[in-house]
């Protein structure tokens, strides 16, 4: 029978691991209120290692038709290939009949739409679903009933958000459906200013946390907390932020086949030089690998299981898989050590890491790094900061990878 080793290989630094995105967001004074949702949203992707590079055009009362004929708003729109357009409507006219929606507001979300893809095709529209007035439209509802109360001008307006992002090949960050959990399930939030119309610091606080999950897939607990806000009210806003934009990705028509890419290692003990790796990325349609060892780049333009290696020597190498669809890529990165090929050696790792039953045990000198936790096929399950020497994994069943600074950790839970 063959044998093969179980290797811990060296993960790249964490700074590797965070992401970069851009946005340009197109709005008016619900956008630019409490210091503006794009300055909180760079605030909280920092304090979480990401980075949000992000300009804006908000104008206080602007339409969308407004940024249609505004030059700033289109010369800024092709002034670069966006991440996102953020594209945030005013604030009654979505929630009004359909028939005056579908002339006041659908035919200008469509233009600057337009001019988002004629820029670059990649680039994702992204509507800020807004809020509805605390007690709802009280000018507007003699007119149309639903606008009578905060209930019924909330689903007006996610009505026409989804409609808008469906019709346009785009997505929803659905803020005004956040709200709603929050000010039902915690009143004593106040997320409206005296007006019972804009935001509070609270509100646009939380609409930054559901902007921060949707642009990076990731959860904002743990995350930047303004001066203002108190630890709890902020930890439930930013968990009803990630839960509701995780639970309804369809809905919201967010990264709905998000790429990631992953591999894992088979390396036979012995003289030979020879790997294998096994490709369990999720959602690529095509693959690069690079072995970093000056060989060329190995392009696959279909899933392949497993793909074979040989390195021309011992030492140090970078193997790094680019998953692709679309427009979209992601890249995973290991550094293996050849010198493993010809050794016995099951475990390598440069500080104490233990296992202990359903607990991980870190060091000291590891407080208040980062760690990724992952199942068999490099799902990315979770990630915190180690803020104690150990913590918990019962809530995870199975087989898991722990990445962090020193390596990856390999967990067997029941």
């Amino acid at each position: 029978m063959r044998k093969f080793t179980i290797l811990l290989l060296t993960i790249l630094p964490l700074s590797l691991l965070a992401q970069t995105k851009t946005a340009l967001f197109l709005g008016n004074s619900y956008t630019y209120s409490n210091g503006g949702i794009p300055d909180m949203v760079s605030e909280i992707a920092s304090s979480l290692e990401d980075t949000l590079i992000f300009d804006d055009n908000l104008m206080g009362g602007a339409t969308l038709e407004d940024h249609t004929e505004n030059a700033t708003s289109l010369s800024k729109i092709a002034s670069q290939p966006w991440d996102f357009v953020v594209l945030q409507e005013q604030s009654q006219m979505p929630s009004f009949p359909q028939s005056q929606v579908e002339t006041i507001v659908y035919p200008f979300a469509a233009i600057l739409c337009d001019s988002i893809f004629a820029n670059d095709s990649c680039s994702l529209p992204l509507f800020f679903m807004t809020w509805g007035r605390e007690n709802g439209d009280a000018d507007n509802c003699p007119y149309y009933e639903p606008l009578c109360t905060y209930e019924g001008m909330q689903l007006e307006l996610r009505k026409s958000y989804l409609r808008m992002a469906e019709d346009n090949q785009a997505a929803a960050a659905p803020v005004g459906m956040v709200w709603k959990a929050v000010r039902e399930d915690f009143p004593d939030i106040d997320l409206y200013s005296s007006d019972e119309s804009h935001p509070s610091l609270a509100g646009t606080f939380l609409a930054s946390n559901v902007f921060y999950t949707a642009m990076f897939h990731e959860s904002p607990v743990g995350g930047y907390i303004p001066d203002g806000i108190s630890a709890a009210d902020a930890l439930h806003m930013q968990e009803y932020a990630a839960n509701i934009v995780f639970d309804s990705l369809d809905v919201w028509m967010i990264d709905t086949t998000h790429v990631r890419a992953f591999f894992m290692p088979d390396i036979p003990i012995g003289k030979s030089l020879t790997a294998y790796f096994f490709n369990d990325s999720d959602n690529g349609d095509w693959f690069e690998w690079d072995f970093g060892d000056g060989s060329d780049i190995l392009f696959q333009p279909e899933y392949v299981d497993h793909t074979e290696h040989v390195f021309p020597a011992e030492g140090e190498y970078t193997v790094c898989l680019t998953a692709w669809k679309d427009c979209e890529s992601d890249t995973y990165c290991e550094t293996v050590n050849t010198d493993f090929f010809n050794s016995d050696m099951q475990y390598e790792t440069k500080t104490e890491i233990a296992v202990l039953g359903e607990t991980i045990h870190f060091p000291n000198e590891m407080l208040g790094e980062r760690v990724w936790i992952y199942d068999s096929r490099g799902r990315l399950l979770d990630t915190r900061k180690i803020r104690s020497s150990s913590f918990n994994l019962s809530v995870y069943s199975g087989l898991l990878f722990i990445k962090h600074s020193c390596g990856t950790t390999k967990v067997i839970l029941d």
